[in-house]
């Protein structure tokens, strides 16, 4: 039956010959097909350091071929999602184990996550209670501090991608539509792509103008904690339009079920977070120090593993816009050096200015 089972996988997976060999000597085994996207699949799979006696360990693989993948998902998001990979580390995203490429596919391993994706936990077990909710959310909205910290927006936030460990903690996953807010002196950089899943989609995403990315994160992570508490979406316009002014008008409310059983503060989030004016939109930070998630008084204090995390953000940051402080008279000089009219000089960029509020 194993043996049977092996054969299925190798047909599946179409590996050539030097690519078997490269998984094998690199101490990976692919055991069976656990999901399939549009242009990957995801195979459990086990890993052991061929040159170490280290414990087994059960890994998913996201396989990408390139072959098949649209131009653009090649040459614009795959690149970045695996810019996104190497750069992110943090407690509640999904970590990266390793990434190697041979010849047309990308083998992207991944910490395996027992318990699937929230989606599929909804689902089958229903309404989440809000005491679960709030530990949750407070772990997706630390990724997403993290993030922003970074000036990386994830732009795909569902409850598809948010899976879930054996000790029942939440991780962001799935990040090939992020990127950075900011160019390389810290100016905001609006996005202009109509990404992510519909029915998570940031009101100021539909209106087809350029928007800032930070705060359509907060949007669909209320869509996640609204599907959380209500097992449903608050939403189930599928045209554009209609959704749109569903979203402007505030035109959804929580499930009678549920409602008598959330407290005031989980339902004020909730309306904090799906407000369709972005700027009056609540902050990552006040959702983290907020009076909901302060409920449970534990939740305030962060773990080892998420203040370094923060930290390292945090100085990170610091070091690039400190690079650019020391740059930009250098930059300015050469740029000015061979102008003939200063008159047509533009006034000097400021940093602290141009640092984008969210």
């Amino acid at each position: 039956m194993e043996a049977k089972a092996k054969v299925h996988v190798e047909e599946d997976l179409k590996l050539s010959g030097s690519e078997q060999l490269t998984l094998a000597t690199r101490g990976y085994k692919m055991i069976k097909k656990i999901n399939e996207g549009s242009y990957a699949k995801v195979y459990l799979s086990e890993y052991r350091n061929p040159n170490k006696k280290d414990r087994l360990s059960v890994l998913a693989c996201k396989i990408i071929d390139t072959n098949t993948a649209p131009k653009d998902f090649v040459k614009k998001f795959l690149p970045r999602e695996i810019d996104m990979l190497i750069k992110l580390n943090h407690p509640h995203l999904v970590h990266t184990h390793s990434i190697f490429q041979r010849r047309y596919k990308y083998f992207i391993f991944m910490r395996y996550m027992e318990n699937g994706d929230l989606l599929e936990h909804v689902l089958q077990k229903g309404a989440v209670q809000e005491d679960q909710a709030r530990i949750w959310t407070r772990q997706l909205a630390l990724a997403i501090q993290y993030m922003h910290e970074l000036e990386i927006a994830h732009r795909d936030i569902k409850c598809e991608n948010v899976l879930l460990t054996a000790n029942q903690n939440a991780k962001l996953s799935d990040f090939g539509f992020a990127r950075m807010c900011v160019d390389k002196r810290f100016k905001d950089i609006p996005s202009e792509t109509f990404c992510g899943s519909l029915s998570y989609t940031a009101p100021e995403i539909l209106q087809g103008s350029p928007y800032y990315p930070k705060p359509t994160d907060i949007w669909s992570l209320g869509i996640v904690l609204y599907v959380m508490l209500n097992r449903a979406m608050p939403f189930e316009d599928k045209h554009i339009k209609q959704l749109y002014q569903a979203q402007i008008n505030k035109s959804w409310r929580f499930r009678s079920r549920y409602k008598e059983s959330l407290s005031e503060n989980c339902k004020r989030l909730v309306h904090l977070m799906l407000e369709p004016n972005y700027r009056n939109r609540i902050k990552v930070d006040n959702i983290i120090n907020g009076a909901w998630i302060a409920m449970d008084s534990r939740l305030l204090e962060w773990n080892t593993q998420e203040t370094s995390a923060f930290k390292k953000a945090r100085e990170e940051k610091i070091l690039s816009m400190q690079q650019v402080e020391v740059a930009e008279p250098i930059r300015q000089e050469k740029d000015t050096s061979c102008l003939p009219d200063k008159s047509l000089v533009k006034a000097t960029y400021d940093i602290d200015d141009s640092t984008s509020s969210w």
